[in-house]
């Protein structure tokens, strides 16, 4: 789904093409970052079982450092001169994740759940790095999304500890 545009013009090197794609691109990544850290409140709220103290923290620690990074693409949109997606529903349309309404796994699924919503998300930020650099020529977003995908590797990597060799 496109969401409009402002045309407040911005100098910055980029044609006014360059730029719109370029904000399409971080609605899309600020939508799978509300999906990504909903899901994980979700599942901070809701976890059970033995290893229920370490998860919780680590469940919360990620999602505090997703929390950072949907300001930090909001406020890059701004930077464009558009306005930020702000509602439940236009992350939902956006995202490329889905939500699981009503569903509430064991530790163990929650914990492969993440590790493979991480894994999805690297995915599509590697085509978004690439789209951005190549396409619409933005270095800087590029860059950033390039440390986007740095961090969500070392987030999948913490979680995926847990599914080696620990009994969830």
């Amino acid at each position: 789904m496109a969401t409009k545009t402002k045309n407040i013009q911005v100098n910055d090197g980029l044609t006014a093409d360059q730029q719109t794609g370029v904000v399409e691109l971080l609605k899309y990544v600020l939508a799978d970052q509300h999906i990504l850290y909903m899901r994980m409140r979700n599942y901070h709220w809701n976890i059970t079982g033995p290893q229920f103290q370490q998860l919780h923290e680590l469940i919360e620690e990620q999602y505090e450092q997703i929390g950072a990074s949907i300001d930090e693409s909001a406020e890059r949109i701004r930077q464009y001169g558009a306005f930020a997606p702000g509602t439940l529903q236009e992350m939902i349309d956006l995202s490329r994740l889905n939500e699981e309404p009503g569903v509430v796994p064991t530790a163990r699924e929650m914990v492969a759940n993440l590790v493979a919503d991480h894994e999805a998300v690297i995915r599509q930020l590697r085509e978004d790095t690439e789209a951005a650099g190549e396409k619409f020529g933005d270095v800087a977003v590029e860059d950033y999304f390039t440390g986007l995908i740095q961090n969500h590797q070392k987030m999948a990597w913490l979680l995926r500890a847990h599914l080696e060799g620990e009994n969830l």
